[in-house]
């Protein structure tokens, strides 16, 4: 479930879109960041662990979707797919149900 999104247009071709899901127990951030270079641009999803830090599980990097993306765009909707594959790699990644982990421990 798709908790918080914000996307961004930034300048020179270049558009973020941010996600954060509750999914499977965790909570994942997914990023994907497009340049109007494709060397520069990237995906990438997150869990949040126990210590309220970000841990990166899965990557795409923008050579293999920046071509299949406009330079401009009103809205995160070119960039949605690229979000959802990158989300479905991490949640294959993760283990159902998470682990549990006290809080002081």
């Amino acid at each position: 479930m798709i908790v918080d999104e914000v996307f961004h247009q930034g300048d020179h071709g270049s558009y973020e879109l941010t996600r954060v899901h509750h999914t499977d127990g965790y909570v994942l951030r997914v990023r994907v960041y497009r340049d109007s270079y494709a060397k520069q641009s990237t995906a990438v999803a997150e869990v949040l662990t126990p210590l309220f830090t970000w841990t990166i599980l899965a990557s795409s990097p923008g050579h293999g979707w920046h071509r299949t993306t406009p330079s401009t765009a009103p809205d995160a909707t070119p960039l949605i797919p690229v979000a959802d594959e990158v989300l479905q790699r991490a949640r294959r990644i993760l283990p159902v149900p998470p682990p549990f982990t006290p809080l002081g421990r």
